[in-house]
Order: C-alpha cells, then structure tokens, then sequence
C-alpha cells in the first residue's frame, strides 16, 4: 500500500455491516482466546498447585504494572491518528515500535532489580526474568491497530486463536513432562511470539512499516499519549493491588485461591464490555442531540445491564463450588468460596461500569478520575482490613464492597449532576428483581433435585431467555425478525461485493 492512500476506503453500501462483522470478530476472537487459555489455566493450577500457582499469577499481576508503563497509554492514540492521516502512516507506526521498544527494554533492571528489593522468593524472582520478555509482546496492538482502521479485525482475531491452541498444546506438553514454573512461563512467551510474528508480517502486506526516527512524530505521540497512562494505572490499582497485599500478607498460597476464582469473574466481565461498546455511542450521541432519547437510552441500559448481571451473579452463587471443584479439582475447595463472594461483584461491577461510561459520555472524564482515585484507597483500606481475619476470602469481600460503593457514587452523581439528572431507573430495577426472583426459584429447584452444575447453568440459560419474553422484555417476534434482517443484510451485502 503507498503511503499517501487513505487508511481507510468507505464504502456506503456495506460500511455498516462491515463494522458489526469487525466488532463480532473482536470479541468471537477474544472469547474463544479466553474460553481455550481457560483449560491452560486448568492445567497449570492441577499441575502446580495453589502455592506456585499463586506465584504463576503473581508474577503476571506483577508485569501488568510495566505493561502499563510501556503501552503508555499510546493505543488509541495511535487508532486514531492512523485514522485520520493519509500521509507518514508508516513512519507513525515504525515511530510507535521503536519508542515502546525502547521502553522495554528500559524497564529490564526495574523489573528484576525492584522485585530483588521486595524480598520475593528465588523461583518468583526466576519467573520474572523469564517473563519479563513476554513485554515484547505489548507490540502486538500497534500490528493490530493496520487492521483496526480498516475494519478487519478478523485476521488478529486468528492469530490470537492461532496463539490459544498452540499455548494449549505446550502446556499440555510442559505438564506431561516439565510441570514446573519456568516451562510454563516460556510457553506463554514462545505461542506468543509465534503469533505475535505472524500478525506482524500479515500487517506488513497492507501498511509497510518505516522505523526511521522522527523527533516531531515521537514527541506528539509522546504527549498526547502521557495523560492516558494515570488512567490506566488507577484501573491497575483498583483491580490488581489486593494480589500484592495478599501475597505480603498470607502468601502465594492464598493468591493462588484467589486467582482461581478470578478466572471467572473476569471472563464474564467481557459482556459487560461487549454491551459498553454498544450502548456508548448512543448515549453520548444521544446526550448531545436528543434529552428525551437520552433518557430513552440510558434507561434501556440500565434494564438490560441489570437483566444480565443479576442472573449470573445469583446463579454463579448457586454453582460456584461445584463448577471450581469440577474444572480445578478438591484442592481448590477454598477458590470455590472466594467466587461465590466474588460472584456479587459481577451486579454491582456492571452497573458501576455503565454509571462511569454514562459519565465520559457526557463529558465528565474528571469526575470519574476522581472517583475512581477515591475507589483506589477504599479497596486498599479494606483489603488491610479484612486479609488478616479471612485471606483470600477478605480479598474477594473487599473488592464486592469496593464495586458496591462505586455503583452507589456513579448512581448518585448522574442522578444529581445538573447536567446530567437521569431519572433513577427504579422501574428497570424493579422489574429485573421480579423476573430474577423467578429465575432463582427455579434454580433452587432444580439444585434441589440434584441437577449437575454445568446443566444447571445451561437451564438457567434457557429459563432466563423465556422470563425475558414472558415479561415482555423481549419480543419472539422481534428476535425473529432481527435474525431475518440479518440474513438478508448478509445476502445482499455479499452479493453486492461479487458484481463489484
């Protein structure tokens, strides 16, 4: 591709489509990467056990910290200058590689050096250098950002399936062979580099990279990045400070416990992401243009995020232990009690998250920096509270009452924000409580009668879709009608590509 060609090339007929086929690769991508690296973590905790697979978990919390610091908050920076410019797009992009490279391996001494002052036992310290190369890796969004602009997500999405499977295979090897900490760490990094190579040479075909320097490309990136990164280290805070704190105060053993119940709560934490990414653009469209369709909007939100949040922190209350013993085994008893704590932050962690999206929608960047700055010091307020007295069980309690505040802040400030003053959803509220107190007597029953977890969940499933129409949330007629528009949209759109 020349390097004064247009990023992108619209085309009116399919632009729409092309953007629901992108967003459905990104996350059909994300979701078997995780659903497959799910049965690596599995094999890795059987095969290590809690204590060094406390430190397997450890060790990454730990280089999410320098994760931050290289990516340097330069992402969607990136997307969106590549977007916008017709010209220097390669020299932008060889800039970017070059500056985050320099960063890793600036941050060599600092990872090895710190986690030498901190005390850390020999075979952690001996992880991280191991992992430390995995930093490398932190390129593959730049490669990634070549087929952001141009919609075809696909391609990463494929290599990402590409590294699932083969980090698959390696672990099962490593843990038919070699089950210690190192090997694993080095299956990680070589599937990784695998695939990082192959997206990077795929990148290549359509935007050839030019690694000149170039002082005024560097210093815009640079500054327009720098702001972004004290986000993101807030958000680190928030979520992976109480590893650290568990490990100084109960050892790996309880991180190990922990993680394992995490495991969960984050896969199912993409939904929430995948709604986000929906809904965003219309309420903050809708914001600017229409009062009444904001209020239409966000109150659509707030039914469907209670809808989907409540069922599966009830039932994930209901089948935690039972799912963390079937998958991780009797060993893990103690994970099994941390996820039914950690299955309430699930509701609150979803109605959080659309109050702070609702927030930058608007407008309101700072107060939600503010607000999550003050959820920071609360989470490690009651972390130091409560690990001494209960572990990892007073980690997972300290984070659901951490969420639970956040949700009661982000509520009360787009309610009373002048600007803002959204109608408290209690109608939404009320009716998702009414259909859930449904859906929970029937997964009482059915527990009661002995029903295996793993069908449990697909009853519930089932039993929650059916509430939905029964209560006339959704229509079977407008499901129905949507998979038909779908297929139609899908028939003409392809047709029109072949006569092209």
């Amino acid at each position: 591709m020349k390097e004064n060609q247009s990023p992108v090339s619209p085309h009116p007929q399919n632009l729409l489509f092309k953007v629901v086929n992108n967003s459905a690769a990104l996350m059909g991508g994300e979701l078997f990467y995780r659903f497959v690296n799910f049965f690596s973590c599995i094999m890795i905790a059987r095969a290590l056990g809690s204590e060094y697979y406390g430190q397997f978990s450890f060790i990454y919390a730990y280089l999410s910290f320098f994760e931050a610091l290289v990516q340097f908050g330069m992402n969607p920076i990136l997307v969106r200058r590549l977007s916008q410019e017709k010209e220097n797009t390669g020299r932008v992009l060889g800039n970017a590689i070059v500056f985050r490279t320099a960063l890793v391996a600036a941050a060599f001494p600092i990872v090895v050096l710190t986690a030498k002052f901190f005390g850390y036992p020999i075979s952690v310290r001996q992880g991280l250098f191991l992992a430390y190369f995995q930093l490398f890796l932190t390129l593959r969004p730049i490669f990634e950002t070549v087929f952001r602009i141009r919609l075809l997500m696909v391609y990463p999405a494929i290599w990402n399936g590409v590294r699932a499977l083969l980090n698959l295979a390696l672990v099962a090897l490593a843990a038919s062979f070699h089950p210690a900490l190192p090997w694993f760490i080095a299956t990680y990094f070589v599937s990784g580099i695998i695939a990082l190579t192959g997206l990077a040479i795929s990148s290549q075909r359509l935007l050839p990279v030019d690694l000149r320097w170039d002082k005024k490309i560097m210093g815009e990136l640079v500054r327009d990045s720098a702001p972004l990164v004290v986000s993101a280290y807030l958000t680190l805070l928030c979520y992976r400070v109480d590893i650290f704190m568990l490990s100084f105060m109960k050892g790996f053993s309880e991180v190990g416990f922990y993680s394992v119940a995490t495991r969960f709560t984050e896969a199912v934490m993409m939904i929430s992401t995948a709604l986000l990414s929906s809904f965003f653009p219309l309420i903050a469209r809708a914001f600017k243009e229409n009062r009444e369709e904001f209020d239409k909007v966000t109150h659509r939100a707030f039914m469907w995020f209670f809808l989907i949040s409540l069922p599966m922190a009830l039932g994930g209350f209901l089948v935690s232990r039972d799912v963390v013993k079937l998958f991780f085994g009797p060993t893990y008893a103690t994970s099994g009690i941390v996820l039914s704590i950690l299955c309430f932050h699930i509701a609150f962690s979803f109605i959080a998250s659309l109050g702070a999206n609702i927030l930058i929608a608007c407008g309101k960047q700072k107060t939600d920096m503010k607000i999550s700055f003050s959820l920071v010091f609360v989470n490690i307020g009651l972390n130091l509270l409560l690990i001494p007295f209960w572990g990892s069980k007073g980690s997972a309690t300290a984070v659901v009452l951490t969420e639970m505040t956040g949700m009661f802040i982000y509520m009360a400030v787009i309610v009373r924000n002048p600007e803002i003053r959204l109608r408290f959803p209690w109608k939404e509220l009320f009716l998702s409580l009414k259909i859930n107190a449904s859906l929970v007597a029937i997964l009482f029953v059915l527990k009661y009668l002995g029903v295996p977890a793993l069908f449990l969940i697909a009853c519930g499933g089932i039993a929650c879709v059916a509430l939905w129409i029964g209560f006339k949330v959704l229509a079977f007629e407008d499901l129905k009608g949507y998979f038909s528009h779908t297929f139609r949209k899908n028939k003409n759109v392809f047709a029109n590509e072949s006569q092209a």
